[in-house]
C-alpha cells in the first residue's frame, strides 16, 4: 500500500484529494497541464497549472511539498470553476445557449422595476448608502440582457438568502472569500482565513503598524519552515517571521523577505487557524513563480504613510502584494507584544470561531456553497470586511462602462457610426493606455489586433474611419505615445501620420510617401484616409469574438461547465 499524507488543515490525505480532483476535472474534459514546476529553495514549491485548449484559464499552487503545491492549484482551479470566476472578466452571453440563466440554475434575475428586491435594507443601506447606485450599474458585464442577474448567499446567523448582482462581486471582492476544499467546512474554513488575512494587512498598512518577531523557540517547533529560512539565508535572502495576530486577535502571519544586495524587501501575509499552516502557508506564498535571481516584485520601504495607505496601494497589495510598505513596518518597535496564539480544534470550531471574530467587528457572513464540480466549494462575502476595492468603484469605475463601449463595437458593421464611437470613448473616460480587450471582456489571441489596441489607437481608427482627418491625426499623436518603439504598428502608425499631414497640408505626393515606406503601405495608408479600408480592414462586431480561437475555447467551457450546473441543480 502506498504511504498516505495527512497535512493539517485538510479533512483527506493529499493522495485522495489529488486523485478526485484529477478525476473529475478529467471528467469534466479539462486538459490539465502542469505547465511550470519551481523549487527555489527547501520545502518550498510552486506550480503552474493550466488547461491546455485555453492556457489563460490557470491557477497557481504553494506548498511545503511537492504532493501539497499540485493540491493546492488543483484546489483552486476547481474553486475558481465552481465559482465562476474564470469567466468573470469575459463575454459569456448566455443568448443561443438554451437557458434561462446566466451562472448558476439558481440565479434570479431583476428588472429595472423589482432591483430592490435583491439584496436586502441592511445590505443596500451598505452598498448604496446615498441612494445613488442606478440600475445599469448592476446589469452583467458578461451578457447583453437588459436586467441584473443575481445569484443566492445565505446569511450564517439567521439564515436568510439574499441575492446579490454578480456585477456587485465582480467589482468589489474580485475573487476574495472563493475557496475549495475536501469538505464544505474546510472550503469555508481556508475562505475566510483569506478576508481575515487581507482584512488584517489592510488594516496593518493604513495604520501603519508594527509587527513583533515570532521567537527562534517557537519557530524552531517547525522543521519544515526551518530548514526553508536556513536555504533563504544561504542563498542571501534575509527573512523576518512576525506576529500579524495585533495582540493575538486574529490568525494571522507575516513573512518579510530582504534582499541584501538591492536592499528591497518583500511582505507576504497569511492566515489559518491553526499557527504552523498560517505560517507554512505564508511563507510559501512569499516565493510562489519566483526564481531567486528574479525576485520581481521586491521594493524599497518608503516614509511616506500617506502613498502606503492609499487605496491604489492596498488594491496593490492585494493583485500581486508589490505594493509599498512604509519602513516602521521593517522596525523593530512593535505595536504589540508576541503572542503565540491558537485558534485550532475541529474544522468545525475553527469555522465558528472565525465566525466569531466577525461577529465581534459588527459584520455578518454571507456563504454560498458549489457542489456541482463534485467537490466542494464555497463564495464568502463578509460586507465591511471582504471588499478588496471600495463600494463607491460601483459608482466611480464599474465595469459595466466596458460593455457599453462592446455594444458600440459589436453594432458598429451595421450602424458605421464611428464618429459616435470616438464620441462614447471621450464621454466614458478611459484612459489611453488601456487595452481595449480587457474592457470589452475578449479574451484575444496572442499579437492579433484586438490583443494589442489599446484605447487611444481605437479612438484614431475611430476618427479616420469617420473621415475626420485633423481630429484623427491628433489622435494618432496620442496613439504613438504609447507604441513600444519595436510595436509593428509603429511604422503603419508614423505612416498614417505623414500620409495625414500631407492631406491637410494639400500636399499629397503618393510617389513620395511609397519612396519613404514601400508602395504596399504606402497604398494601404491612402486607402485608410480614403475611407476605403476602415481599422485596416480588421474584422468588427461579431467576428471579433467569433474570430478569436482563445474567446472561442473559452465559451465552449463555459458552455460544457453549464451543462453540467444543470444536470447537478436537476437531481
Amino acid at each position: 500500500m502506498s504511504e498516505l499524507t495527512y497535512i493539517k488543515g485538510k479533512d483527506a490525505c493529499l493522495e485522495n484529494s489529488i486523485n478526485t480532483m484529477q478525476s473529475q476535472l478529467k471528467s469534466m474534459g479539462f486538459q490539465i497541464d502542469e505547465a511550470s514546476w519551481l523549487n527555489p529553495v527547501k520545502n518550498v514549491y510552486s506550480l503552474h497549472i493550466n488547461d491546455k485548449r485555453c492556457p489563460p484559464i490557470f491557477t497557481n499552487g504553494k506548498g511545503t511539498s511537492r504532493k501539497a503545491c499540485l493540491a493546492s492549484a488543483l484546489g483552486e482551479f476547481l474553486e475558481r470553476l465552481s465559482t465562476n470566476y474564470f469567466f468573470s472578466d469575459y463575454w459569456i452571453s448566455a443568448n443561443g445557449q438554451n437557458r434561462d440563466w446566466l451562472y448558476y440554475p439558481d440565479d434570479k434575475r431583476f428588472t429595472e422595476q423589482d432591483i430592490g428586491e435583491c439584496l436586502n435594507e441592511r445590505l443596500w443601506q451598505f452598498y448604496d448608502p446615498e441612494g445613488e447606485l442606478g440600475f445599469n450599474e448592476l446589469l452583467s458585464f458578461n451578457d447583453q440582457n437588459e436586467f441584473v442577474s443575481a445569484i443566492p448567499l445565505i446569511n450564517v446567523d439567521s439564515q436568510e438568502v439574499a441575492y446579490f448582482p454578480m456585477n456587485l462581486l465582480s467589482n468589489i471582492y474580485a475573487s476574495n472569500g472563493l475557496s475549495a476544499g475536501n469538505t464544505a467546512l474546510e472550503a469555508q474554513v481556508q475562505g475566510m482565513s483569506e478576508i481575515f488575512e487581507r482584512w488584517v494587512k489592510n488594516k496593518i498598512l493604513r495604520e501603519n503598524l508594527c509587527l513583533p518577531e515570532i521567537p527562534n523557540e517557537v519557530v524552531e517547533q517547525f522543521p519544515a519552515v526551518v530548514e526553508a529560512v536556513a536555504s533563504l539565508k544561504e542563498a542571501g535572502i534575509e527573512v523576518s517571521m512576525r506576529d500579524a495576530s495585533l495582540g493575538g486577535q486574529f490568525p494571522v502571519i507575516n513573512v518579510t523577505l530582504f534582499e541584501q544586495k538591492t536592499g528591497t524587501c518583500f511582505a507576504s501575509f497569511g492566515a489559518h487557524p491553526i499557527f504552523e499552516v498560517a505560517l507554512e502557508r505564508t511563507l510559501t506564498e512569499s516565493l510562489q513563480g519566483r526564481h531567486l535571481n528574479n525576485l520581481d516584485g521586491f521594493q524599497l520601504t518608503v516614509f511616506d504613510e500617506y502613498s502606503v495607505a492609499e487605496d491604489e496601494n492596498i488594491e496593490n497589495h492585494f493583485i500581486d502584494s508589490s505594493g509599498l510598505i512604509h519602513t516602521r513596518f521593517i522596525t523593530h518597535d512593535a505595536d504589540f507584544d508576541f503572542v503565540n496564539w491558537d485558534f485550532s480544534g475541529t474544522t468545525e470550531q475553527q469555522w465558528q470561531k472565525l465566525c466569531d471574530l466577525v461577529r465581534e467587528q459588527g459584520c455578518e457572513v454571507y456563504v454560498a456553497n458549489y457542489r456541482h464540480c463534485h467537490f466542494e466549494a464555497c463564495r464568502i462575502i463578509v460586507p465591511g470586511m471582504s471588499e478588496i476595492y471600495p463600494v463607491t468603484e460601483l459608482i466611480d469605475s464599474n465595469q459595466n462602462v466596458g460593455r457599453l463601449l462592446r455594444e458600440a463595437l459589436l453594432a458598429l458593421p451595421e450602424s458605421q457610426d464611428y464618429s459616435g464611437l470616438a464620441e462614447l470613448i471621450d464621454a466614458l473616460g478611459f484612459s489611453d493606455h488601456q487595452g481595449v480587450a480587457s474592457l470589452i471582456g475578449l479574451l484575444p489571441d496572442p499579437g492579433s489586433f484586438w490583443a494589442e489596441v489599446k484605447i487611444a489607437e481605437l479612438r484614431a481608427w475611430a476618427l479616420l474611419a469617420a473621415g475626420e482627418h485633423q481630429e484623427a491625426l491628433d489622435a494618432l499623436h496620442d496613439a504613438i505615445y504609447y507604441l513600444h518603439p519595436d510595436s509593428k504598428w509603429l511604422v503603419k502608425f508614423q505612416a498614417l501620420n505623414f500620409c495625414l499631414q500631407m492631406q491637410l497640408e494639400n500636399l499629397v505626393d503618393k510617389r513620395a510617401t511609397a519612396l519613404l515606406f514601400g508602395q504596399q503601405l504606402s497604398d494601404q495608408v491612402w486607402r485608410m484616409i480614403a475611407g476605403e479600408v476602415v481599422f485596416d480592414g480588421q474584422v468588427l462586431g461579431q467576428d471579433i469574438f467569433a474570430q478569436s480561437k482563445r474567446h472561442q475555447a473559452l465559451m465552449l467551457m463555459e458552455q460544457e461547465l453549464a451543462e453540467i450546473k444543470q444536470a447537478f441543480f436537476e437531481v
